[in-house]
C-alpha cells in the first residue's frame, strides 16, 4: 500500500539519497556529515510516495511569489523530481502531481513552473513550454563599443543585499514569471544568491551604479572552459532600464584580455544583435527551457492584462489534474478591471490547460497559437476581442530550481 504525503524533517535524508541515485551525484552520508543547512528548503516543501516507511519517489514543491501582468501571485516551483530505479513506471510522479496541484489550488496558488527533462512527459500533467531563453555567444572583442562607465561595486558573501533587491524588484516589475527574492523569510533567497566565494568558485557579482550613484543593474558571472576556449558565462544580469543594461555590459571592456567569448542564457525579450556593430559574430539559439501551467484558471483570467475598452468573452477549458478548473468562464472586462464567473453560455474559445497557459501568460499571441500543431485550441467566435485579449508579453523565469 502506497501513501502520498509531505515529508518530515527526518525524512529529508531519504530524499537526498534518491537525488544522489537519480542525478548521478556523490555524497558522503556518514552521520557526522549530516549537518542542517539553514538555506535548505523546508521539509514540507517536499512531497513523496511511501511504501511503508520507504520513500520511492520525491518532488520539491517550492513556494514562490511571481509577477504576472503587474500583480504578485503565488507560484509553485517543481524541482528535484526523482524515482528509485526499482520503482519506476509505477505512476508515482503522477500520484504526487495529483496530490499537490489540487492542494495548491486550494492554497491560492495561481501558477506552477518547472524545468523539464522532457516536455512531453510534463505535458501529461498540464504543463506547457512557455518561457524561452536565448543562448548567445559573442567574441569579447566585438563588445568593445560598450564602454565602461559609472561604478562597479563587488558584492561578496555576507554583504548588504538591499541595493541588489532594489534593482531586481524593478527588473521583474513588468516581466511575467519574474520571481521575487524578498518573499522568503530571513533574506534566504539573497543569501543563496550571494553565498559563493569568488576566490574559490570563480563566480563574481557586481552591482553597477550610474554617474549619480544610482544603482541600475547588477551582473553575476563565472569563467567556463569549453572546447579550449575561456568564456565569460553570465549567470544573471538584472537591470532597471536601458542605461542599466549597457552599464552592466560595460564590464566586458576590462575583461577582453581575460576571456575569449561572452555567453549568456538571456531573456527572449531582448535582441542580442543590439550588443555589437557587426552582428555576424553573434551566435544564438532559442532554448525551450521552462514550462508552466495555470493552477487557478479563474484567478488567472481575472488578473491577466486586459484591453483598454469594455468587452467580454466566454472561455471553456479542461484540466484532468485539477478538476476545479473545468468548465466555462464568462470574462467581462473594462479599464477598471475584470470580472470572471462560471457560465453555461456557448464558448467563444475552447482550449486545454496547456494552450491556455501559453495564452494567459503571454508567451504567445492568439494569432500565433492558431498555427500550433497541438490540438487543444478551438476558436468559434468573437475573434477580434480574443485577439486583443491574448497578446504576447515579456517572459523570464529569474530563478533556477
Amino acid at each position: 500500500m502506497t501513501d502520498v504525503r509531505r515529508l518530515e524533517t527526518e525524512e529529508i535524508i531519504q530524499l537526498k539519497k534518491i537525488h544522489t541515485i537519480v542525478y548521478n551525484l556523490r555524497r558522503d552520508y556518514k552521520e557526522e556529515n549530516q549537518k542542517t543547512d539553514p538555506l535548505e528548503h523546508p521539509a514540507d516543501w517536499a512531497c513523496g510516495v511511501f511504501e511503508g516507511k520507504k520513500l520511492l519517489a520525491v518532488m520539491y514543491d517550492i513556494n514562490y511569489l511571481m509577477r504576472f501582468d503587474g500583480h504578485d501571485v503565488k507560484m509553485s516551483g517543481i524541482s528535484g523530481v526523482g524515482t528509485l530505479p526499482e520503482a519506476r513506471r509505477g505512476g508515482h510522479v503522477r500520484r504526487i502531481f495529483e496530490k499537490i496541484l489540487p492542494e495548491n489550488y486550494e492554497k491560492g496558488f495561481v501558477f506552477s513552473c518547472l524545468t523539464p527533462f522532457s516536455h512531453d512527459f510534463y505535458r501529461k500533467f498540464g504543463y506547457e513550454f512557455s518561457v524561452p531563453r536565448i543562448n548567445i555567444k559573442i567574441p569579447m572583442g566585438d563588445l568593445s563599443d560598450i564602454k565602461t562607465c559609472g561604478e562597479f561595486v563587488h558584492i561578496l558573501p555576507g554583504d548588504d543585499t538591499s541595493l541588489l533587491a532594489e534593482v531586481h524588484s524593478a527588473y521583474i516589475a513588468g516581466i511575467n514569471h519574474g520571481i521575487h527574492r524578498n518573499y522568503w523569510p530571513e533574506n534566504r533567497s539573497w543569501k543563496l544568491f550571494t553565498n559563493q566565494d569568488p576566490y574559490t568558485t570563480g563566480t563574481f557579482l557586481y552591482l553597477w551604479k550610474d554617474e549619480t550613484g544610482k544603482p541600475l543593474s547588477y551582473i553575476k558571472y563565472n569563467d567556463v572552459y569549453e572546447d579550449d576556449e575561456h568564456n565569460m558565462q553570465v549567470r544573471e544580469l538584472a537591470f532597471v532600464n536601458r542605461k542599466g543594461l549597457y552599464g552592466a555590459l560595460g564590464i566586458t571592456s576590462g575583461l577582453c584580455a581575460q576571456f575569449e567569448n561572452f555567453k549568456w542564457a538571456m531573456p527572449a525579450f531582448i535582441d542580442p544583435c543590439d550588443f555589437t556593430g557587426d552582428a555576424w559574430s553573434v551566435e544564438m539559439h532559442i532554448d525551450p527551457r521552462d514550462m508552466s501551467r495555470v493552477v487557478n484558471v479563474g484567478k488567472a483570467l481575472e488578473l491577466m492584462r486586459r484591453p483598454f475598452f469594455e468587452g467580454e468573452y466566454v472561455l471553456e477549458t479542461e484540466d484532468e489534474t485539477i478538476p476545479a478548473n473545468n468548465g466555462k468562464y464568462h470574462v467581462e472586462f473594462s479599464p477598471q478591471g475584470s470580472r470572471v464567473s462560471k457560465t453555461t453560455k456557448e464558448a467563444d474559445i475552447k482550449c486545454d490547460i496547456q494552450t491556455l497557459t501559453q495564452l494567459v501568460t503571454g508567451y504567445r499571441s492568439l494569432e500565433n497559437a492558431i498555427y500550433t500543431r497541438q490540438k487543444g485550441l478551438e476558436v468559434n467566435s468573437n475573434l477580434e476581442t480574443l485577439k486583443s485579449v491574448f497578446t504576447q508579453r515579456p517572459q523570464h523565469i529569474t530563478e533556477y530550481f
